[in-house]
This record gives structure tokens, C-alpha cells and sequence, in this order.
């Protein structure tokens, strides 16, 4: 969905802080800025620095591991390092064969200061929340997905932004629905 539907869409739900799950277009700069100035926004999606646009956090893929997962583990620490300017977060991998494993995790952030993580409820489980104690920057989660929700809530710190990922042409009804159900976990 382009930038400035999305943000006509999500007018009604008063929301005040936005995370926007992949790279920004080139042509989306003004509506970016435009979002920016009406809401924060926390996070972005994106491999480069140059794109976050005042966001807090840039949130990375780690991207596949060589056969030589060690040194590939490196080449990702000076990936990170080089990414200055704001806070890192290394996404949850979409296959086994992706960095960071759970065991990565706490090396990498060790490594890398500025570096963290971000749960993505869809490609991990608990095992990357546990890796993550103190590290867990923010999270992406489907609300109409009741596995592993309570045991993200009581892992996210209550600074870190729990964001609603839903697909692209989720029914207006639906988004309202997801909202009041995220709401209800995560705010008491």
C-alpha cells in the first residue's frame, strides 16, 4: 500500500507513533516526511541509514549465512557497526539459514553496541525472545494470532514499540478489529 493511504487509513485510530515495515520508496520521501511531522516514527525497515528519516530505530535482515557461518557472522557485525547515526535492530529470520540463529543474538549485541533485536512474532518463537532478554528492541506481531502474544508481551519492555503487521488489503473493519485486540494485550 502506498505511503499516504496507509496514513489516510490509519487516521481514525488516533495513532501516535508508526513503524513502517520495509524500505521507503524514493517517491514516498515527501509523504515520509509529511508522516514525520504528524506522528513519530519509531522505526523503519530498511538495510541503509541514509532512510530512516528521523526514525529511532533502523530494523535490518540479517540476510542468509555463508557456509562459513562464523565469518558470515562477521561481515553482519561490520554491516551493523558501519550502520551509525541511530539504533540497529536485527530482524528475526525468515529461514534457519538466515542470521541471527537465537544463539547470535547476544554475540552480535555484544559486538556491536548500538545493536539489538526485533522479534517478528511470525518467524520465531520463544526461543529468540529468551536469546534476546535485554536486548529486545521491538516487535511485529499479527493480533488475530493468539500463539506466543502473552509471552511476547511479558518479554517486550515497556519502552519498546509492539507493532501490528497486517497484510496489505486488510478489510478497514478488520484493521479496527486488530487494533482493539492489540490494545487489549498490550495496554491494561
Amino acid at each position: 500500500m502506498a505511503l499516504d493511504r496507509a496514513l489516510a487509513a490509519f487516521r481514525p485510530f488516533r495513532v501516535d507513533a508508526a513503524v513502517l515495515h520495509r524500505a521507503p520508496e524514493p517517491q514516498e520521501s515527501a509523504a515520509l516526511a509529511t508522516l514525520a511531522r504528524q506522528i513519530r516514527v519509531v522505526a523503519l525497515f530498511a538495510q541503509d541509514a541514509a532512510a530512516t528519516a528521523g526514525a529511532r530505530l533502523l530494523v535490518v535482515e540479517g540476510g542468509p549465512a555463508a557456509p562459513d557461518r562464523e565469518r558470515s557472522l562477521e561481515d553482519l557485525c561490520r554491516r551493523i557497526h558501519a550502520l551509525r547515526g541511530c539504533r540497529v535492530a536485527l530482524r528475526t529470520p525468515a529461514t534457519p539459514e538466515d542470521h541471527p540463529s537465537a544463539a547470535e543474538i547476544a554475540p552480535i549485541c555484544e559486538a556491536v553496541a548500538h545493536a539489538g533485536y526485533w522479534h517478528d512474532l511470525s518467524r520465531g518463537g520463544a526461543g529468540y525472545l529468551d536469546a534476546a532478554e535485554g536486548r529486545l528492541l521491538g516487535a511485529s506481531f499479527d493480533p488475530g494470532r493468539d500463539e506466543g502474544i502473552p509471552l511476547l508481551r511479558d518479554a517486550l519492555p515497556s519502552s519498546a514499540p509492539a507493532t501490528i503487521c497486517l497484510p496489505a488489503g486488510t478489510p478497514r473493519v478488520a484493521v479496527a478489529q486488530a487494533v482493539e485486540r492489540a490494545r487489549g494485550v498490550f495496554r491494561t
